[in-house]
């Protein structure tokens, strides 16, 4: 990640599978020794929803300046802060993503007991909303980025756009 192309997509696929590698070890360990499965519970996917809410409703600001549509400059300090907002809902999305799936996907083999196959359904419908967490993400930082000047200066190696006060 550099500050001109902010967090990339392939890193966002990186933590997600390195966190469901390491929570489904975790969670059969966890059993091993004699322990329950954490249970999920479906208010969690009321700060799933609520966070991704508002990195959308702040990034939107930003952008709404950055296209004209107004001219109230936002402050550098908020400006940086929504974009690390926006950055950290990307990698946070994606490792819920990853420990949502593992936790939901242990409980395949019990699928005909009821109990097992709601806690399946409520790991897999948190992890596809940690996945719509991490694309507001990256959503988001898109829409901090500020265009580039287009002189056709070809002696500077960096593309053209940079990231809001990055």
């Amino acid at each position: 990640m550099s500050a001109v192309e902010g967090v990339r997509a392939g890193t966002g696929v990186l933590v997600a599978a390195l966190s469901g590698m390491v929570s489904a070890v975790l969670l059969q360990t966890t059993r091993s020794l004699g322990g329950a499965y954490p249970v999920i519970s479906w208010i969690g996917l009321v700060p799933l929803l609520a966070v991704a809410a508002l990195v959308l409703a702040m990034c939107w600001q930003i952008r709404r300046y950055l296209v004209g549509a107004t001219r109230e400059p936002p402050s550098p300090q908020r400006g940086r802060g929504t974009l690390v907002g926006a950055q950290a809902a990307a990698l946070g999305g994606a490792a819920l993503v990853g420990w949502y799936a593992a936790n939901g996907l242990v409980h395949l083999p019990n699928v005909d007991v009821p109990g097992e196959r709601g806690q399946l359904v409520r790991g897999l419908v948190h992890a596809v909303l940690a996945l719509g967490l991490s694309v507001s993400g990256f959503v988001g930082q898109s829409w901090c980025r500020i265009p580039g000047d287009h002189d056709g200066d070809d002696d500077d190696p960096r593309p053209d756009g940079d990231l809001a006060y990055g």
